[in-house]
């Protein structure tokens, strides 16, 4: 099936916008089913069943409505969107890029495009596709496609160096990240009760302690995700290459040493925030 719960919604919106359009065309109500079987050269069962939301409409079909009673057809086909789109992907440059759809009608193969929809009945997924990529699947039949900007990533920058922790934060605000910084272990365990971060960039030494009871809780919270540890601290032995090494591998970290530049910071971030390849 196309959608369970808004296929429905789709086609009683449609056909609620075109009762509207033959009253603005002067259509008596007794008389629309047969106008309806003059424009689109349907009989009386196939246009009530459209009517009634127990047909879908295809594309083709609203483009003959739209030519016999010259309307424009982009009002018609926003009708569509007057309930909630689909989420999908498009697979774009080696990236699979969020969006959501309008799918109209059933699955078919040899779609004319330019774009069409595919339905992973398996997993539930949505992926949009140039037609004659897929000319040889079923697909769908697309009524809107709609990009949206997704929401920045949330960063979590602790230093207790305050101004090295802001020229990090300013930074990667600059590059479209939401980073907030924090100078204490506390101040940042007690936001993280309230707000979701999705990477960190931690410094190892915090005062008189290090980074490492507080890299557990945040693993404890946030399994995955980038986490950046940086220390200025190896040359004067106070921080070891071995201890911080095992911290790494023990907690899925990078380690930088200071001077980092920013730069590198969000390269690491962003690695991390992407998602691995499934294994071929």
């Amino acid at each position: 099936m196309a959608a369970e719960h808004p296929e429905e919604d789709r086609h009683r919106a449609l056909a609620a916008f075109i009762e509207t359009m033959l009253d603005r065309h002067g259509v008596p109500e007794r008389q629309r089913f047969r106008a309806l079987e003059a424009a689109l050269g349907m009989s009386y069962t196939q246009v009530r069943r459209r009517m009634l939301g127990e047909a879908p409409w295809s594309i083709e079909e609203i483009r003959k409505l739209a030519s016999h009673f010259h309307e424009p057809l982009i009002p018609i086909m926003s009708a569509l969107a007057d309930v909630p789109g689909i989420p999908a992907t498009l697979p774009f440059a080696g990236a699979a890029l969020p969006c959501t759809i309008w799918p109209v009608g059933e699955p078919l193969a040899g779609r004319i495009g330019p774009m069409v929809a595919m339905h992973d009945e398996t997993t539930d997924q949505w992926t949009v596709a140039s037609a004659a990529e897929v000319a040889d699947s079923p697909s769908y039949e697309l009524a809107r496609l709609l990009f949206e900007r997704s929401p920045p990533r949330r960063v979590a920058v602790l230093d207790d160096d305050s101004d090295s922790a802001q020229s990090i934060v300013d930074f990667l605000g600059a590059k479209g990240m939401d980073a907030q910084p924090f100078n204490c272990a506390v101040e940042l365990l007690a936001a993280m009760e309230s707000e979701p971060f999705e990477g960190f960039v931690v410094d190892w030494l915090l005062g008189d302690t290090t980074a490492k009871e507080l890299l557990s809780k945040i693993r404890a919270r946030v399994p995955s995700g980038p986490v950046v540890i940086l220390t200025g601290q190896i040359a004067t032995g106070i921080a070891t290459e071995e201890e911080l090494a095992m911290v790494g591998a023990s907690y899925r970290a990078l380690l930088f040493e200071k001077p980092t530049r920013p730069l590198t910071i969000f390269n690491a971030l962003q690695v991390g925030f992407t998602p691995e390849a499934p294994a071929a």
